[in-house]
Order: structure tokens, then sequence, then C-alpha cells
């Protein structure tokens, strides 16, 4: 078994360098780090609380995605990535109207496209 020992390269007379919670560190401070600089609650809009659903409708013809079994439907700015709904109904090439609820930050495997969990498709 090897043992290897460190040692500081500094002379004994050299002042230590201030560390966090060290010397240097306000008496008012707190065991860990802070930052006095950052706010110390989260914002509202930043607690990652679900708000309320957003329902959307959207009529145009329903695309591949890149992935296999992927659907997606455009309304001209957002792609909407097709979750659930009759898929006989909202099949690649189909022009269709689909109202359904926004999944922001949902995870999906399509890597492409605003989930849209659809409520409901019809043909258009």
């Amino acid at each position: 078994m090897a043992v290897f020992a460190a040692s500081a390269c500094a002379s004994p007379s050299a002042s230590p360098s201030p560390e966090i919670g060290g010397p240097a560190a306000s008496s008012s401070a707190s065991p860990g780090f802070t930052d006095p600089g950052l706010p110390l609650e989260t914002p509202p809009d930043m607690t990652g609380k679900p708000g309320k659903p957003v329902e959307v409708t959207v009529t145009g013809q329903v695309t591949a995605g890149v992935e296999p079994g992927c659907r997606l439907i455009s309304d001209g700015r957002t792609s909407y990535l097709l979750l659930g709904g009759d898929e006989n109904v909202a099949k690649i090439g189909a022009q269709v109207t689909v109202t359904g609820t926004v999944g922001e930050g949902m995870m999906t495997t399509c890597q492409q496209g605003t989930p849209l969990q659809v409520t409901s498709v019809k043909a258009s």
C-alpha cells in the first residue's frame, strides 16, 4: 500500500488566505455559502408550481416527427406534439382540428414540438 502526503508550499510566516466561513468572512455569516447579492426567497414565478392548464385549438395538417410514432401539428407559430387522440383521425397527412391542453415542461421521447394532450380531434 502506498501512502501519499501533500504539504503546503507557502512559508510558515505567510498569512493564511481567506476561505469561505474563515476569518475573513463576516461575523454575521451563517454556516455554508450565501451570496448577499442573491435574493433569499425564490421569486413567485420560479417556484416550479404548475400554473393553470392552457387549452388550445389548432387546425392544420398532421406531420410526422423525426422519431417513429410522433405526430405534429402547427398553428404557424408553435409546433405541437400530439399526445393521445384518435390516431385514425389524426393520422399523418390528415387535415384536422385538434383541441387539447398544453403540457409545458413535459418530457417525451419525440424531441420536438410542445406536448399537447389531445382532448378532441376531428377531420376538417
